[in-house]
């Protein structure tokens, strides 16, 4: 009975930190992602009220208003560099026998967004000729989705009735760009049949100026919001706390149910062994050794059930996923990280189950009475 017992609480920790490490994992991977995007020399610019850049409408004499804006940076030309981008969306199926269809992004840019967002580099093809039906494409948008992959045919515009031929694939060095699919500005924007942008990035001279360019952009002069590209990002990652604190809820139920089976079996210990308790009282250990090897026995316990648990979560190490955004409504390709802070997280559950779960018997067995448990023995 005990043994099963004992099995039983050591399948239920193992579950529980499997199905954390999986957790924080998937958290981990969405936010090196993000955290991979932006520079905090860029200041995004985005619709006042707008939450991301995909619900965000910013009108030509609007963006006009931006080359004002104090502290931006000139390139060799003496032009301030600024890129307006416009950011739409496309349904792609996913690679796989099932083929689900994905939500992904679309974005136009001019030469300028390319020294903007410098972490963007070509490693397969070329970029896209102006004014032509092509398009580069992020290396996990090209992994994850059909039809991406150089010399491939993807359907784009208002009524997806323009045909695309992939001419690049780019890297963003793990950035949410790689999620993306860029194109020519003015391409993009006629084929989606839309005069606006969604968004400019600018370039500061000097990251100092930052806040003063900020308070400019969202004054009465230009009526915008503005935020740093790293903050925009930081936030955006920020949502899949939310997702967390969930999970962690049900998790959290589930530890309660481990710290009752871990009391249960050491339970089942204490009765089992109440004559071998006695007779190490009555050798001299003392009630604080005997509570002390019965919480080291629960921690055991513990302790190799999340290494077990550990082990099944970093099956999925690694292993490459999407997600979609509440905000964007378009999906971001993430890789599932099992970090060190994951699996001390992990550890430190399955120490505070094992703790909490056998303090209860550890007590009762140091108040065994000595001569009756030799007495039924």
């Amino acid at each position: 009975m005990r043994k099963l017992s004992t099995a039983l609480t050591f399948t239920v920790v193992g579950v529980i930190v499997a199905v954390l490490c999986i957790l924080l994992s998937f958290a981990a991977g969405i936010r090196v992602s993000l955290r991979a995007s932006g520079s905090s020399l860029n200041v995004l610019v985005l619709k006042t009220g707008a939450t991301a850049e995909s619900t965000s409408i910013i009108m030509p004499e609007e963006a006009n208003r931006l080359i004002q804006t104090p502290g931006i940076a000139q390139d060799d030309a003496g032009q301030k560099l600024i890129s307006q981008e416009l950011c739409a969306q496309t349904s792609i199926p996913r690679r796989g026998p099932d083929g689900n269809p994905a939500n992904v992004a679309v974005r136009g840019v001019d030469d300028t967004a390319f020294q903007l967002h410098s972490e963007v580099k070509i490693i397969e093809g070329r970029r896209y000729e102006p004014g032509a039906l092509e398009v580069i494409v992020g290396k996990q948008a090209r992994d994850r989705y059909q039809g991406l992959e150089i010399g491939g045919q993807v359907l784009l515009g208002r009524a997806a009735n323009r045909s695309f031929t992939v001419v690049g694939v780019f890297d963003a060095e793990g950035g949410a760009f790689e999620s993306e699919i860029w194109g020519s500005r003015p391409t993009i924007m006629d084929s989606y049949n839309r005069r606006f942008i969604s968004s400019a990035i600018l370039r500061l001279a000097d990251p100092a100026q930052g806040e003063a360019a900020i308070k400019y952009l969202k004054g009465s002069a230009v009526r915008l919001n503005a935020k740093l590209e790293t903050d925009y990002y930081e936030d955006l990652s920020s949502k899949t706390q939310q997702i967390v604190a969930l999970t962690s809820i049900l998790i959290g139920i589930m530890a309660i149910g481990a710290i009752f089976a871990v009391a249960n079996t050491m339970y089942a210990s204490v009765d089992s062994r109440r004559r071998e308790i006695a007779m190490l009282r009555t050798i001299g250990f003392t009630r604080t050794s005997i509570v002390t090897s019965f919480l080291l026995e629960s921690l055991l316990i513990c302790i190799l059930a999340c290494a077990t648990g550990v082990a099944a979560g970093s099956l999925v190490n690694g292993s490459r996923q999407d997600f979609l955004s509440d905000s964007t409504w378009t999906v971001l390709a993430y890789e599932l990280r099992l970090t060190p802070d994951v699996v001390l997280t992990a550890l430190g559950v399955a120490m505070a189950v094992g703790l909490i779960g056998g303090l209860a018997p550890a007590l009762k067995a140091s108040r065994i009475g000595i001569i009756e448990a030799l007495r039924k023995a």
